[in-house]
């Protein structure tokens, strides 16, 4: 009976605390303290930001660095900002930002004209506010009809919605009234479903305003970082009008991806090329006398759902026992879920394996594939050095790093009795015109191939296809030439 009892007491109290934080709106509260109460008063702040960004860099989560100034006036209806940016080439773009009453005019680093945009872009830079302040987000949650879930942990509220798809969650500090962090989880197409969370720190706190000094932002769970420093501020009562919208402006739909074209060519009786016309790619599948292996899937699990398709309607009695890829850029790696789902074992290179293993094990609830709705254990296999594939028709993978002078992880294939190599990104040689001096790339292709001592007379490259003007079929010879020019 007393255990009951306590139950009942507990369960009472609980509900009614619960009840008594939803009552006091913190939402409002913390606002009040990021705005002046003075009439027509705007925070003005200077800021130094670092962002770092995914590129096609040499490993897997390397970034490159920007380097970020400036200003920005924000009120409960407003928020206005302009910067330049710095590039590791010192190179300087300016960008512009207005937002009144939860309305965005964007004019971007580059641009010389403001562009109509999509309706998720819009989305996307109101809650990139949050980068500089939480105060549009918290006027936005206020000020629009959202669902918006409530609950406590640990003296911090939780203020939960979905803005435009987006689980979007605001915590503020009970004993505070600060906002410590916003969150909001998003889809990336190769990545999943990726939390961008913003941290809020060092605040300045007066009788007229307060503010986070320093801010934090951790991107795609964490693996990439940001931070920004408010240099300087003031209260002004004058606001600057940086954009106007102009009179053709509108507000597009989201393209979708929906065109998907795929030509498949037979080399010979054990070797297939998909080109994958709407991504700029060819795929390579390699019938083994038990198994199947394909070589590059580009972008997304979409892709690489498509292959697997075509691959099991020209070769419909062998499982795919291989999926490999020459380097971790999207291009060659991003289709790998679809794989992993088919059971198939992703050969790597070490220094890809975590990267790898990210992708394959990270959610896709926001837009499930088929991974995430028949989830499957992801199988790996570590090539250090090369591996030898096939007893009757061999194929070989060898492992050339940083000779590549692309990646420290890559792969080239090449089959011994065809002399034929196949690789992803290395060879830039003109469709038309003279053949020019090699680049490093090429230097590097070259160097690894003469180093392993491989007898090629043909090259055949994944990307591109069409674009860049350049041969996707190449006679060894041309590379030579390529390399022995002076």
């Amino acid at each position: 009976m007393k255990s009951i009892i306590q139950y009942i007491l507990v369960s009472f109290l609980v509900t009614n605390i619960s009840t008594c934080f939803s009552q006091v709106n913190y939402l409002e509260t913390s606002a009040e303290m990021l705005y002046s109460k003075a009439t027509n008063s705007v925070l003005h702040i200077n800021y130094n930001e670092q962002e770092n960004m995914l590129g096609h860099n040499s490993k897997p989560w390397e970034t490159n660095t920007y380097k970020i100034k400036g200003e920005l006036w924000i009120n409960k209806m407003q928020f206005i900002k302009r910067d330049s940016l710095t590039t590791d080439r010192d190179r300087q773009y300016t960008s512009k930002t207005d937002i009144i009453n939860f309305d965005v005019v964007h004019l971007d680093y580059g641009d010389q004209d403001i562009k109509s945009v999509s309706f998720n872009f819009l989305t996307e830079k109101l809650i990139h506010t949050a980068r500089y302040s939480p105060l549009t987000i918290l006027e936005y949650l206020m000020k629009n009809d959202l669902d918006i879930h409530i609950k406590l942990a640990n003296k911090i509220i939780i203020y939960s919605t979905t803005i435009n798809e987006s689980l979007t969650e605001v915590f503020i500090n009970t004993n505070t009234n600060l906002v410590e962090k916003i969150t909001y989880i998003d889809y990336h197409e190769l990545y999943g479903d990726v939390t961008t969370t913003f941290h809020y720190s060092e605040y300045h706190i007066d009788d007229q305003i307060s503010f986070p000094q320093k801010i934090r932002i951790e991107k795609i769970n964490g693996n990439v970082v940001d931070e920004i420093e408010i240099t300087a501020s003031n209260i002004t009562s004058t606001i600057p009008q940086l954009l106007t919208k102009p009179k053709d402006y509108k507000i597009t739909e989201d393209e979708e991806q929906n065109k998907y074209e795929l030509k498949t060519t037979k080399y010979n009786d054990f070797i297939y090329f998909i080109d994958l016309i709407h991504t700029d790619d060819k795929v390579m599948v390699v019938e083994f006398e038990d198994c199947v292996l394909v070589a590059e899937a580009p972008i997304n699990s979409k892709n690489g759902e498509l292959i697997i398709a075509e691959v099991e309607n020209i070769i419909p009695n062998k499982p795919i026992k291989y999926f490999v890829f020459g380097h971790h850029h999207p291009h060659y790696l991003g289709g790998l879920r679809a794989f992993v789902n088919k059971e198939a074992t992703i050969l790597c290179t070490a220094m890809s394996k975590d990267y790898v293993e990210f992708i394959a094990n990270n959610s896709h609830s926001l837009q499930p594939d088929n991974l995430e709705i028949e989830p499957k254990p992801l199988k790996t296999q570590i090539i250090a050095d090369s591996l030898v594939l096939g007893t009757k028709r061999k194929m070989e993978i060898h492992f050339i790093g940083e000779k590549s002078k692309h990646t420290i992880d890559y792969l080239i294939y090449y089959f011994p009795e065809e002399q034929l190599l196949f690789q992803d990104d290395l060879c830039w040689i003109p469709k038309n015109g003279e053949i020019t001096k090699a680049g490093a790339r090429q230097l590097g292709l070259y160097n690894s191939i003469k180093a392993l001592n491989l007898k090629v007379d043909t090259i055949i490259q994944s990307w591109p296809i069409e674009s860049h003007k350049v041969k996707t079929i190449i006679p060894f010879s041309d590379l030579e030439k390529s390399v022995l020019q002076n």
